[in-house]
């Protein structure tokens, strides 16, 4: 009996200690993220928000940037399938070596350049990948496109000589990554922006969208029956205009002068303290189907008649946008239906068919002018093609 009492006693012991630990654990997280003290880090998320956060962890948000490796890296790296020939003499050859992943030079059959994949850019679409030397990091000059399933030149590159000496600075880092701090130094050659590599902090993470959370993390720690979320900014707090800048930071293009760092803006924000338009703007003929999404659907009938609509509406920002275009089209039907008057005028032709997909016609792909890209032995330039998000009646898209 006094064993029993005493291994009740240890055990209880145990699991007091291994609480407060996960605790403390969990408080000094913050002060590791390179944001500061008032962050806690996105895995302390999951504890709560378990189904949320294993969702987010696959997004094209979450992994907008992540370290490159042969996990998250699409392109081929097997002999035959892994190089890109710019002429009889040059070539880049993907390549798996012992400490890594690397884009290597071959002139004449003998290496020349090499360099590593560090960094990954993308998901779906298209990956591109960066590589640090010294505080600095380039683009390497072969990407993989989706669309083609091969290797091609990073966008803007050229199939005819390979260039290794694109620098990528904060700017790119603002829409594809959730923190990283840059500076800017004097040299013989001008001004020379530099990065922190250790603060980088990859993907949009849920603290980006959601706000410095350590506060949040801690009080519903320390009080589990408190079900209010306390501390953190929720979707459905923010006004309709608040939501809509929130998703309008990263895509709403690049076509306005920026005066504020993407990094300083918190959800509930307003774009207008961080963007001013130029003098003359676009039409919204020229606005880019890449990245410029907001632009796109604030000129859509449906956009401008309806007074709650959000990016939100439609997307789950915890989730990738789908393929299942019946999905979609079942959001159109809710507005758009015999009840509200309100139907497509091909309805009585196509029949239950409209239900399946509204989505090719009415927002059918693009190609970018912002993207473009250059397979082996061609100097054509290849689309990126891309929904837009102008909801319109587009007559080539009817006909198909």
């Amino acid at each position: 009996m006094q064993n029993n009492k005493r291994s009740v006693f240890i055990i209880s012991i145990l699991f007091i200690s291994i609480f407060f630990l996960a605790r403390c654990i969990n408080k000094t997280q913050a002060f590791n993220d390179p944001r500061g003290k008032n962050y806690a880090g996105a895995e302390s998320c999951r504890q709560c928000h378990q189904a949320i956060y294993d969702s987010a962890l696959l997004s094209a948000h979450f992994t907008a940037t992540t370290a490159a490796s042969e996990n998250n890296i699409r392109g081929d790296f097997t002999k035959g399938k892994n190089s890109f020939v710019y002429d009889e003499h040059t070539m880049i050859v993907m390549e798996k070596r012992d400490s890594g992943l690397y884009q290597v030079k071959y002139v004449d059959g003998k290496e020349t350049e090499v360099h590593r994949f560090d960094i990954t850019f993308g998901s779906r679409n298209a990956q591109t990948w960066l590589y640090w030397e010294a505080d600095k990091t380039y683009e390497l000059p072969v990407s993989y496109y989706s669309s083609v399933h091969s290797w091609a030149t990073s966008p803007g590159f050229s199939s005819k000589k390979p260039d290794f000496r694109r620098f990528i600075g904060r700017d790119c880092f603002e829409c594809h990554s959730s923190h990283i701090v840059s500076k800017l130094n004097a040299s013989t050659a001008g001004i020379d922006e530099v990065l922190v590599r250790n603060s980088l902090v990859y993907g949009i993470d849920c603290e980006r969208c959601h706000g410095a959370a350590a506060n949040h993390v801690n009080f519903h720690l320390e009080n589990p029956e408190e079900k209010t979320a306390k501390y953190i900014i929720s979707n459905k707090t923010l006004t309709q205009q608040q939501q809509l800048d929130a998703c309008a930071l990263c895509h709403s293009g690049n076509d306005k002068v920026k005066i504020e760092s993407r990094f300083r803006f918190k959800p509930g924000d307003a774009m207008a303290d961080f963007f001013m338009d130029r003098p003359k703007q676009q039409s919204n003929a020229d606005f880019d189907v890449h990245g410029n999404q907001f632009r796109l659907l604030s000129e859509s009938k449906c956009f401008l008649g309806s007074k709650t609509m959000t990016c939100g509406s439609c997307h789950d920002p915890h989730k990738n946008a789908g393929n299942d275009l019946a999905l979609y089209s079942q959001k159109c039907m809710g507005c758009h239906n015999d009840a509200s008057h309100n139907t497509c005028s091909m309805a009585a032709s196509l029949g239950n068919s409209i239900k399946e997909n509204c989505i090719d016609c009415h927002m059918p792909k693009k190609p970018s002018n912002a993207i473009s890209f250059e397979l082996a032995g061609s100097s054509t330039k290849s689309s990126y093609l891309l929904r837009t998000h102008r909801i319109a009646i587009y007559a080539a898209a009817s006909m198909k």
